[in-house]
């Protein structure tokens, strides 16, 4: 199908299975895989943490390259890049590598999901001005709960099955691989020449706003990935472990795959900056009460607050960002990118290395709750900043 008879609909379900390819699976898979990884292997959760930030330090080079010219001219083909490097590198994660030669494979599952990511979202969004159905934006991040669902199901079954962790992963990159036809063929629409104006300058309060919300990005990746990468492994502390580590993740996809939509009224209704602050605060609730909450049923409501706020805080945020600087699309989300991913480097590693040494995830617990209310308080200053009046320049 030609990029002319593309509609926004097909676009956004491409991009729905692309989401579901390279962000549930290709790089969260790792969560719900952490505990086979961690029976069959000897991984130490500080080990495990480590190889979490190669995924992440890939997915900062991977935003930065998607910032390049060279790159962003030729978007269709990259992300096609993105999409067939992230088949190729689940299914490497059979490998019985070590912890070094994971993290290798982490690394460049991370550049491959950025640009899936970075691509995926400024064809997808171009649609949606076109169509004038903003909609479509928040429709296309509901891929990475359902992606999320699918590998947490996935594994489930498997485990159920008597799998070890190699089978495991090449089912998931077979799955990944009947992902992959759709974005393939649907999202093929070339980057417009540069138009006219696209270098003008922006108001002061525009480029203030932005930083605000790029700082506060940069607090979600941290405030989130914690609780996202161990949450698996917190469920095994209770009865019934093995069920408890299913339902956990797979709440979290459940509960974020229909979450763009329900935030996206609520954006419309209260406007995206509240609805951002309300999300950030409710997934610092999520985050505490999967790490201090008593039996499964706080475990399960704390990640349905985590599932049902990430996806919606990626969505809001880099529409957000990008209705400020409208002319350069693939700069500004990567920006966005770059900051959430330096959060992300950090969490997995220091989070694994506070809860081996403490003996819990408290600490690490705390400091991310702590992240995502920082985060909060910036972006309600973003919001504040937009609306400020331009100050009239003496004569």
């Amino acid at each position: 199908m030609s990029a002319s008879s593309t509609t926004g609909l097909v676009a956004t379900a491409a991009g729905f299975c692309a989401m579901a390819l390279a962000m549930g699976i290709g790089r969260f898979a790792y969560t719900p895989m952490l505990p086979p990884m961690l029976e069959e292997s000897g991984l130490t959760l500080s080990a495990a943490g480590l190889v979490a930030s190669a995924n992440f330090l890939g997915y900062l080079a991977g935003a930065l390259l998607a910032t390049r010219t060279a790159f962003a001219r030729h978007r269709v083909r990259w992300l096609r890049a993105g999409l067939v490097l992230s088949v190729l590198t689940t299914g490497a994660m059979a490998l019985d590598a070590g912890a070094a030669g994971w993290g290798a494979v982490r690394l460049l599952a991370g550049i491959a999901s950025a640009f899936v990511l970075v691509f995926s979202s400024t064809i997808v969004f171009e649609f949606a001005a076109r169509e004038a159905r903003p909609m479509l934006g928040s429709l296309l991040f509901a891929g990475i709960g359902g992606g999320i669902a699918l590998s947490a199901l996935l594994v489930f079954v498997g485990r159920s099955a008597g799998w070890s962790a190699a089978p495991l992963w090449g089912s998931l990159a077979g799955l990944s691989a009947l992902l992959a036809i759709a974005p393939w063929q649907h999202l093929t629409l070339p980057a417009a020449p540069p138009r006219a104006g696209v270098g003008a300058p922006r108001p002061s309060r525009d480029r203030r706003a932005l930083a605000q919300l790029v700082a506060a990005y940069g607090c979600f990746g941290l405030g989130y990935v914690i609780t996202a990468t161990f949450i698996v492994v917190m469920a095994r502390n209770l009865p019934d472990a093995r069920l408890m580590e299913f339902w956990a993740w797979m709440v979290v996809g459940l509960a974020g795959a229909p979450s763009n939509w329900l935030w996206a009224k609520a954006a419309a209704r209260f406007g995206a900056y509240p609805a951002i602050v309300a999300g950030y605060v409710l997934e610092a609730i999520g985050v505490l009460l999967v790490a201090f909450g008593q039996g499964p049923a706080m475990l399960l409501l704390g990640a349905a607050l985590l599932g049902g706020t990430i996806m919606a805080i990626t969505a809001l945020g880099l529409a957000a960002a990008r209705e400020l600087v409208p002319q350069q699309p693939e700069r500004t989300i990567a920006q966005m990118t770059v900051a959430f991913s330096v959060g992300q480097i950090v969490g997995p590693a220091l989070g694994g290395w506070l809860a081996e040494r403490t003996g819990s995830f408290a600490s690490p617990s705390w400091m991310a709750a702590a992240a995502l209310l920082a985060g909060a308080a910036l972006t309600a200053m973003a919001g504040r900043t937009r609306l400020q009046r331009p100050v009239a320049c003496a004569r």
